[in-house]
């Protein structure tokens, strides 16, 4: 007997993987709208000429899907843009301005127009940030119409190893630009968003009612029922990520599952099956438009749906179908929700439980033991699911979160409604809700307390960096071929299994960097730069957030041995929060003479008492002191040791370094003004250039001295100001190549037997 291919038994799986290959092509090569569109054309009169059944049928299909994501991808992902510059802009705020801890306020506008010279061009959504006036700060609220003069910018996509996709972030949430500045801002009128208003307020009305009702301990029950985890402290996110269990903060499956079984029981008895199918779904609409249509709560919700359907209709369920049919759907109308973590992980976790979990169907469900372990085993199957976008996205892996999830979940799916019923009753009376708000506060304070108790547990999570290509092609092969959807024996399929990754991490292993290199990470300007040198790191400095340092440090599995922070200014040290909040290790700290009794700003002061509470060693360094790694060597050039007073500016006796990369010199002078350059001034291949190329920096006399082959400049695009003109003036008179981070992205130089090669992250351009 014949077994039919698999894609004759679900042809929604091959044509919802040709879709998704389709979107991954478009937004990742160069988009060409009239070829996608002229092959889509094609291949839907192909299909349309072709049996109505068979493989050829199925085939014809999937191409169809295929060119159809690459038509979609590449137009979401490659918007057309008004070009960069001043306008008068006018649009409605999508959510309040939110003034941030630095001091700037930001906001999202919807209907924005752009007005120059006569001309008025529509936007749709903008991202919109600026400075407000710190005396009487202007933030306007959901729903204002607001008009001021900004600039206009085209967001920048992923200028680092490793780092964050701005421009992908905005595009996911419908944005494809932004404007910066707030000249001569008024409030036009008070205009709102239709349904968009109504139910942003309702969601601001409810979280203000569960702060009532709950007080002090508001901020899990506000995340677990509105997906609003701003009010949790740091520390307890991070002991639910290192629980296993953060899946329980976003707002998904649990929960959507949970309010429709809860919907179900009164339907059920009211309402006909068609009528209950209908109202099962207004409601799900009206959830899912409360929270912003997030990806999971989506998935969960057409889930919901399918199956609430497939029983109205007496028909069998087929989950994998099911799920790929949620697939399709989300992705036909927000195809780049593909690059999104949350829609990976939500996806990938019942794909994980579809796949693996009939291996563990003949246990006996009738005992309580049973039960738990199918528990456990559903707990692993979704695991194993999201472990490839979980270790590639976040770097880390829960291992305590396989024997906590399945009680974890057991137990928040009582504590969901408990809490739901709660803040029902404060709404319809006020001291009964505060009443058994009190009554349940003591369970919501221990549960964050054993959470992040098991957070803490040595061990609870392990490190991993990012997985080369055919490695991750490995892990899923030997995932799939785990399930039942593969009919080979089950020896064969662990043979092959165990084959596939051994060869694959044999060959990870076998590819490991064994050069020096040295990156330039694009800060804007901020500096930051790592130093690999075979197992040894030395980060020269964290810009002023470190999202990207730390996630290039962990994706490549390295660990802080010297973290040296050339003065205490934020926009060289302040980036040392988010290496402390993502846990990298850091060896040792090196610090310039005198360092904390210099002009310093006070963030930086209270980030280096953190330092000293982690037991971390702080060295002070003046002229002539080294720190030596296997091939490479830094010395210190500047300051002088015994000769720095207190109470200067901290850029006079900042630290520079002489970089001897593996025979390869590199001068970094960190923000040294351009009256003590001549004390750093030594000949050198490579400069890293002071200050962002201020006006007082690199003088003529101390390029001469240098007399650099190439010159590595840390700035924004976006700013006028630096570098100077003049200064780079200068630079250019040498001959030297400039490498400018604000245009070229991260610069890497990797230096093997005494020969650097320069290659620039955007554009991939590389320089002997």
């Amino acid at each position: 007997m014949s077994v039919r291919p698999f894609h004759h038994q679900r042809p929604l799986v091959s044509i919802a993987l040709a879709y998704g290959l389709g979107v991954w092509a478009g937004v990742s090569f160069v988009y060409r709208p009239l070829l996608y569109g002229a092959a889509f054309a094609a291949a839907v009169a192909a299909t349309i000429l072709l049996p109505r059944a068979g493989r050829r049928r199925t085939a014809g299909f999937m191409a169809c899907f295929l060119f159809l994501g690459m038509l979609l991808g590449g137009w979401q992902s490659h918007p057309s843009l008004p070009p960069e510059g001043k306008y008068r802009v006018t649009g409605v705020m999508a959510c309040d301005a939110v003034l941030r801890e630095d001091g700037t306020a930001a906001g999202y506008l919807d209907s924005a127009w752009l007005q120059t010279e006569g001309s008025k061009i529509s936007v749709g959504k903008l991202y919109w940030t600026y400075t407000p006036d710190s005396e009487a700060p202007f933030l306007p609220k959901e729903g204002d119409q607001a008009a001021f003069d900004a600039v206009l910018y085209h967001p920048d996509g992923q200028v680092n190893p490793y780092g964050f996709d701005f421009r992908m972030f905005l595009l996911q949430k419908g944005v494809r630009a932004g404007v910066t500045g707030a000249g001569n801002a008024e409030l036009i009128s008070r205009q709102g968003r239709g349904l968009a208003s109504v139910l942003y307020h309702a969601k601001e009305k409810l979280a203000e009612q569960v702060r009532l009702i709950f007080g002090e301990d508001s901020a899990l029950p506000e995340a677990l029922l509105l997906g609003q985890r701003e009010q949790l402290p740091q520390e307890t996110k991070r002991g639910f990520s290192d629980a296993g269990t953060a899946h329980l903060l976003a707002v998904s499956g649990l929960h959507a599952g949970l309010l429709a079984g809860l919907l179900m029981i009164p339907l059920r008895r009211l309402l006909d099956p068609k009528r209950r199918l209908l109202a099962l779904g207004t409601f799900l609409f009206f959830y899912c438009a409360l929270l912003n249509f997030s990806a999971p709560v989506l998935r969960a919700s057409v889930l919901i749906m399918i199956g609430a359907w497939r029983r109205t209709v007496r028909r069998t369920p087929d989950p994998l179908t099911a799920l790929c049919a949620a697939f399709l759907l989300i992705l036909l109308f927000r195809p780049l929700d593909l690059f999104s973590a949350s829609f990976q992980l939500s996806f990938c976790a019942v794909l994980g439980m579809i796949g693996l979990s009939p291996f563990f169907a003949r246990l006996d469900k009738r005992s309580f033991g049973g039960t738990v372990l199918l528990a456990w085993q559903a707990t692993v199957s979704a695991t194993l699911g999201v472990f490839l976008p979980t270790v590639q996205t976040f770097h880390r892996f829960s291992v305590i979160g396989l024997l906590v999830n399945p009680f974890a979940c057991a137990f928040f799916a009582i504590l969901l409604p408990v809490y739901l019923l709660v803040t029902a009753a404060g709404c319809i009376w006020l001291p009964g809700g505060v009443w058994l708000a009190r009554l349940l506060n003591p369970v919501t304070r221990g549960v964050l307390d054993v959470v992040t108790r098991l957070g803490r547990l040595p061990f609870s999570t392990v490190q991993v960096p990012m997985l080369p290509w055919y490695c991750v092609l490995a892990i899923a092969c030997a995932l799939i071929l785990l399930t039942r959807f593969t009919v080979w024996p089950r020896k064969k399929k662990l043979l092959c299994g165990i084959l596939a990754l051994a060869f694959s991490f044999g060959v990870w292993r076998l590819t490991l960097c064994r050069e020096v290199q040295y990156i330039q990470l694009a800060m804007g300007q901020a500096d930051a730069a790592v130093l690999a040198d075979g197992t040894e790191t030395a980060v020269i400095d964290a810009g002023s957030y470190g999202g990207d340092l730390a996630s290039y440090l962990l994706s490549t599995g390295r660990k802080t041995d010297h973290l040296i922070l050339t003065h205490l200014h934020t926009d060289h040290c302040a980036g040392v929060a988010q290496l402390l909040e993502n846990e990298v290790p850091i060896g040792r700290v090196y610090l310039p003479e005198g360092a904390e009794e210099q002009q310093v700003d006070e963030a930086c002061l209270l980030l280096l008492d953190e330092l000293k509470n982690k037991e971390i060693p702080i060295v002070h360094l003046s002229a002539g002191d080294t720190i030596s790694l296997p091939r490479s060597t830094l010395t210190v050039t500047w300051p002088v040791g015994g000769t720095v007073p207190p109470g200067q500016d901290a850029n006079r006796y900042c630290l520079c370094l002489l970089c001897d990369l593996d025979g390869v010199k590199l001068l970094a002078c960190s923000d040294i003004p351009g009256a003590y350059e001549r004390y750093a001034a030594l000949d050198a291949d490579l400069l890293k250039a002071a200050h962002h190329g201020s006006k007082s920096s690199s003088g003529e006399g101390f390029l001469k001295a240098v007399s650099p082959q190439a010159i590595l400049l840390t700035s924004n695009r976006l700013s006028a100001r630096l570098p100077n003109p003049d200064t780079l003036k200068r630079l250019q008179a040498t001959g030297a190549l400039i490498y400018e981070t604000g245009h070229t992205g991260a610069v890497t130089v990797t230096v093997w037997q005494g020969q650097a090669h320069i290659a620039t992250f955007i554009n991939e351009k590389e320089q002997p």
